[in-house]
């Protein structure tokens, strides 16, 4: 499955970034994609609509919202989501140090904007896979390694 990454500048700014890891709905298992947050990823000439990790790695039971809530399932997921889009951030953009993705990162110079499109480990669903050992998670076990198979954007 592919993941566009992506480093975006925050306009007024000095080397104040945001990134992102969205996945392409193209992507996303047909019979999830109705229930997606859609959002529009920047590319090179254009956008993809695209959505969020958490869309894409929650099981069953996250769209039955009744039981969401009282199992506590909100705030494993979004943590989940969190480690997985640091993972695959870092694995392209080594500035990203943080164990989760912060809203803005500021840095000491300035990089550019720049996306990517990179080949990871089938998320639809995964949740169930990766939530016990997410304190040991590795950009390994995503399918990413170090010179992963980068495609501009």
């Amino acid at each position: 499955m592919d993941v566009i990454v992506s480093r975006s500048r925050i306009p007024g700014t000095a080397s104040t970034y945001q990134y992102r890891a969205l996945v392409p709905l193209a992507e996303v298992a047909t019979p999830r994609r109705p229930r997606c947050v859609v959002i529009q990823a920047r590319i090179a000439n254009g956008r993809v609509p695209s959505t969020r990790i958490a869309d894409v790695i929650a099981p069953a039971a996250w769209y039955e919202r009744e039981l969401a809530t009282p199992l506590g399932l909100a705030a494993r997921l979004n943590l989940v989501a969190r480690r997985i889009e640091a993972l695959i951030i870092r694995t392209v953009f080594p500035e990203m140090t943080a164990r989760l993705t912060p809203l803005m990162l500021a840095l000491d110079f300035d990089p550019g904007e720049a996306s990517y499109r990179v080949a990871v480990a089938d998320l639809n669903e995964a949740f169930d896979r990766f939530a016990p050992g997410i304190d040991m998670l590795m950009a390994a076990d995503l399918g990413l390694y170090q010179g992963c198979d980068l495609r501009a954007a």
